[in-house]
C-alpha cells in the first residue's frame, strides 16, 4: 500500500484567486513562455550565446571549454524537467457542495509511478494564472505519493468544474519549465449564501384554499391536559396541576398544519433592468436564508419556479435539497415564465402559506389573484 506524505499549505492561499502581481511581470517566469524558458533561463541562454561568439572571435580553447560546459548545462536543464514529470499521476478531489464566496478545501494527490527514481520540486499552478504556485511538493519518493491541500473559492452560484490546472517542474536548476495539464471532471455545486434572518413576517402570509386547523401532538403550542400514560415524555408532566388533582397529568401539545411555506420564485428577466442578475442573486439568497431558518424551526418548506419544483418536506435532509435546487435555478429569458401566470395550486399545497418572490423591485408589493397574496417586498425581510 502506498505511503502518503501530507504537506500543509497556508490556508490563505486560494487556487481560484491567486494571481501574479503586476509589478512582477518585468522578470516573471510567465513573461517568457517560449519553450518554457524562465527569466533565469533566458539570462543563461544569453550568456551562453555571448560566450559562443567570444570563442568564435578569439579561438581560445578555454572559452570553447566554458561554452561546452554551458551547453551541456542547458541540455540537462531542458531534459530533466520532462523526465521528472514522467510517471506522475495527479488526481483532485473536492466536496460535493460549497457556499458562494466561502473557501473550501481541495485535495491534490500526486502519485509517482517510477520504480526507482524520485521526483523533485513539482508545482501545481492554475492555467488562468500562470506563474502562481497553488501547491508545491519538494520531494516525491519512488512508488510513493504525496497529498497537497489548498483552498478554492467560487464567487458565482451554480454547478462549476474545478478550474483547469497543470503540473509543472523546473527541477533541478529552475532555468527551464515543463508542464502538462491535469485532466479530470470534478464538479462542485455552489450553494447560495445563507444569512441570519427573522421569520416573524411569514406568519402573516395568506394560505391557499383552507383555514389552518389545529392537530394534536408534536407541536410547540399548549393544547390540553390529560392523564399520564406509561411511555409519555416525563418532561411534559404538569407538576402543579398533578398536585391539585391528585393524579399525574401531562401537557398535550398542538401544532398547526399551516406550518408549510411555499416559496414561488419568478425567474423571468425583464428586458429593461440591467441590474437584474445581481437582484436575482439577492432574491435567491434571501429564499435560501428564510428556508433554512424555517426548516430549523420544524416547518415544511416547498420551492416552486417555472423550471424547478421541490416537494414539501422538513428536516436536515430538506435543507440540502433546498440549497441544491436554489444552486441550479437560473434567470430565464422566456416571457412565459414571468408574472406568476405559470403557477397553479396543487393538492399538495392546499393548506400551505405562500411567499411569492420576484427579483424585480418594481413588482414588490403588487397584489396577485391568489387568495389575496402579494409579491414579497424583500426590504421587509430583516436580518437577525
Amino acid at each position: 500500500m502506498k505511503d502518503e506524505k501530507e504537506h500543509s499549505l497556508d490556508p490563505s492561499v486560494s487556487l481560484f484567486n491567486s494571481a501574479p502581481d503586476a509589478s512582477s511581470f518585468i522578470l516573471h517566469p510567465s513573461s517568457f513562455k517560449f519553450l518554457g524558458i524562465r527569466a533565469a533561463g533566458w539570462a543563461f541562454v544569453v550568456s551562453f550565446m555571448l560566450g559562443l561568439l567570444a570563442a568564435w572571435n578569439t579561438g581560445a580553447n578555454l572559452l570553447y571549454l566554458v561554452v561546452g560546459g554551458l551547453g551541456s548545462f542547458v541540455i540537462v536543464s531542458l531534459l530533466i524537467p520532462r523526465w521528472n514529470l514522467r510517471g506522475l499521476n495527479v488526481t483532485r478531489s473536492a466536496p460535493d457542495a460549497a457556499h458562494r464566496g466561502e473557501p473550501f478545501g481541495v485535495t491534490l494527490r500526486i502519485d509517482n509511478a517510477k520504480r526507482y527514481m524520485p521526483c523533485g520540486t513539482v508545482r501545481i499552478e492554475r492555467v488562468e494564472a500562470p506563474g502562481g504556485t497553488a501547491a508545491l511538493a519538494l520531494y516525491i519518493p519512488a512508488r510513493r505519493s504525496v497529498v497537497l491541500r489548498s483552498s478554492l473559492t467560487f464567487n458565482r452560484r451554480g454547478v462549476h468544474p474545478l478550474p483547469p490546472m497543470s503540473v509543472r517542474s523546473g527541477f533541478p536548476f529552475g532555468l527551464f519549465d515543463h508542464g502538462r495539464p491535469i485532466r479530470d471532471n470534478v464538479e462542485v455545486v455552489v450553494y447560495p449564501r445563507v444569512k441570519s434572518v427573522r421569520t416573524a413576517w411569514l406568519e402573516r402570509l395568506p394560505g391557499a384554499h383552507a383555514t389552518p386547523r389545529v392537530v394534536r401532538g408534536g407541536g410547540d403550542e399548549f393544547f390540553s391536559l390529560r392523564e399520564y400514560v406509561p411511555g409519555d415524555d416525563v418532561r411534559l408532566i404538569a407538576w402543579r396541576a398533578s398536585a391539585k388533582k391528585g393524579v399525574v397529568l401531562v401537557r398535550e401539545m398542538a401544532r398547526e398544519t399551516s406550518r408549510h411555506i411555499v416559496f414561488v420564485l419568478d425567474t423571468c428577466r425583464p428586458p429593461d433592468n440591467p441590474s437584474f442578475d445581481d437582484q436575482f442573486e439577492e432574491a435567491v439568497e434571501m429564499i435560501a436564508s428564510l428556508a433554512v431558518a424555517l426548516l430549523n424551526r420544524q416547518y415544511i418548506v416547498s420551492i416552486v419556479s417555472p423550471t424547478h419544483r421541490l416537494p414539501g418536506s422538513e428536516g436536515k435532509s430538506q435543507v440540502r435539497r433546498v440549497l441544491d435546487m436554489l444552486a441550479r435555478v437560473m434567470p430565464s429569458d422566456d416571457p412565459a415564465h414571468g408574472g406568476f401566470g405559470w403557477f397553479g395550486y396543487g393538492d399538495e399545497y392546499a393548506r400551505a402559506s405562500y411567499a411569492f418572490v420576484s427579483a424585480d423591485p418594481r413588482e414588490w408589493g403588487r397584489r396577485l389573484p391568489f387568495g389575496g397574496s402579494r409579491i414579497v417586498d424583500l426590504r421587509e425581510v430583516t436580518r437577525a
